[in-house]
């Protein structure tokens, strides 16, 4: 037998059918949800600076984003990191299933669809050309946790692993505390596993967890220094490196507070009457198939399981709102919401249990509620890329009709400085036709219907999809003509007198 031939009989030996499911679930209900977006160039507010870029975010706490984005190049290619996308969603389905003892291949299908079509996925979607850097960071967030208790060497991997996923996408911190979090319960509840293996178990994790974000705090410090930056300061970047104990209790108020409301009113996975029905019976059966767990496996003889399984319940809020502790005033948007998934993937894990026992009616609805959720979360997915088509074709169209304006206004010459001011046009002239916002709301960037909104990125969408040059006004002087009487004065475009030039600037007014 050659080498090769041991090697494909080993990956079959390791490649469980369950495995097999969950990345091919994956996969394929990733393309379903997807594949709109993926085929076409749909931008949103921040495309237009990242058409081509190399990702370099380090001033925002991402010092490891541009090395996770390099192996696809640094252009804005859909289809190219779409797929290489779907492939690390695939990778990391199969991990959770390895993490959650998944062996049913129904239950395995479920999972890798409720990876790839999760509500945070569609979010990283509508920023395609970084998406890929954070997918990557994801896998790691959950592979860590898979590697922090192997016997061998390999365990040590899970530091540095955990830091560049850390440093390539903050919020995935959260996925590997809720991964940690729930394969502890899951031990506890199974009266075979010791609880002194599981103590070991929860020093490793902390271990890895220590060290991680130490990995991620040292390696950005020094990159920092050796590039002269420093850090913005955005979305609480600046405060890394510690945490005062002044702001801990409002940071901890925080983080409970905003796992509450995301959890019980987020609205994104109560959207409409189905979702709400299928997610308030998702998490009723999940209640539910834990105490059928607990009373079948006779946990309950052993107070201390309850106990130590009632703490890291308590630790879920804090866990999945992390980032709240570190800044309180955090503007929490959907791309970091994938712990969330955590969360629902215990779910099946208890509906497989269920399947096993005596009440398999219950475990076969709670996965039957849990498609019915991948499901929608396909619909609210093709609705979010609906609307950033219908913004791009609105956008085109206003933007043709301003250059054509503009180049046809006697005086003007190509390359003059040019302040297009009022954000989005006047909706007496240009109605909302954005049918959308009850869904398209809780995505970040993707309501409304433009998607360009200050002269800059009115200037690079007219640069790339129209061809043409505006140069604009420096940001100084496009304040100063806000508030000229002259300005104020002006009708908004189309109207006549909507293009004119103050104190040699041509201003576009589009609103205000």
């Amino acid at each position: 037998m050659g080498v090769s031939e041991k090697f494909l009989g080993k990956m079959r030996a390791w490649m469980k059918p369950q495995y097999t499911a969950a990345f091919f679930g994956a996969l394929i209900i990733g393309l379903i949800c997807h594949i709109p977006v993926m085929t076409h160039n749909l931008p949103v507010f921040d495309t237009f600076w990242n058409i081509y870029s190399n990702q370099d975010m380090i001033t925002s706490g991402r010092q490891f984003l541009t090395f996770a984005c390099a192996p696809t190049s640094y252009f804005n290619l859909p289809w190219v990191n779409g797929l290489v996308s779907l492939f690390y969603l695939g990778i990391t389905a199969v991990i959770f299933t390895e993490l959650f003892a998944v062996e049913k291949k129904t239950v395995a299908v479920a999972v890798g669809g409720m990876v790839a079509a999760f509500p945070a996925v569609i979010g990283t979607f509508c920023f395609l050309y970084t998406a890929d850097g954070y997918m990557l960071a994801y896998l790691l967030s959950a592979l860590c946790v898979l590697l922090a208790t192997k016997k061998s060497w390999v365990k040590f991997l899970s530091i540095p692993l955990l830091g560049f996923a850390i440093g390539t996408y903050q919020s995935y911190f959260s996925v590997t505390i809720l991964l940690c979090i729930f394969t502890l319960v899951k031990d506890l509840l199974d009266p075979e596993k010791k609880i002194r293996e599981i103590l070991i178990k929860a020093a490793h994790y902390l271990v890895m967890g220590i060290g991680g974000y130490a990995f991620y705090v040292l390696s950005l410090k020094a990159m920092l220094a050796l590039t002269g930056r420093t850090l913005s300061g955005y979305q609480g970047t600046d405060k890394v490196g510690g945490l005062a104990l002044g702001t801990l209790p409002a940071g901890l108020k925080s983080a409970f507070l905003d796992f509450k409301e995301f959890t019980l009113s987020g609205g994104i996975f109560t959207e409409n009457i189905f979702m709400k029905i299928a997610y308030v019976a998702f998490v009723v059966l999940a209640i539910g198939g834990f105490v059928y767990v607990v009373v079948r496996k006779k946990t309950y003889k052993e107070p201390l399981r309850l106990v130590l399984t009632a703490v890291l319940f308590a630790l879920i809020p804090f866990g999945a709102s992390l980032v709240c502790i570190l800044s309180p005033e955090v503007l929490f948007h959907i791309l970091m919401r994938m712990p969330w998934v955590v969360l629902f993937l215990f779910g099946l894990m208890l509906f497989e249990q269920m399947l096993e026992g005596k009440i398999k009616i219950a475990g076969v609805a709670g996965i039957a509620m849990a498609a019915v959720l991948i499901f929608n979360f396909i619909l609210s997915a093709n609705v979010v890329y609906f609307n950033l088509s219908e913004r791009y074709e609105k956008t085109y169209g206003l933007c043709v009709r301003m250059v054509d304006r503009l180049e046809k206004t006697e005086g003007y010459e190509t390359g003059e400085p040019v302040a297009i001011l009022g954000g989005f046009p006047n909706p007496q002239y240009y109605p909302s036709t954005d049918i959308t916002e009850k869904i398209t709301r809780g995505y970040h960037e993707t309501q409304g219907d433009y998607c360009v909104e200050s002269s800059e990125k009115y200037a690079e969408f007219i640069k790339h999809y129209l061809g043409a040059t505006i140069n604009c006004a420096s940001f100084d002087l496009q304040l100063e003509l806000a508030g000229n009487e002259e300005f104020l004065e002006m009708p908004c475009f189309p109207m006549e007198g909507s293009i004119k030039k103050i104190r040699g600037i041509w201003v576009i007014k589009l609103n205000g």
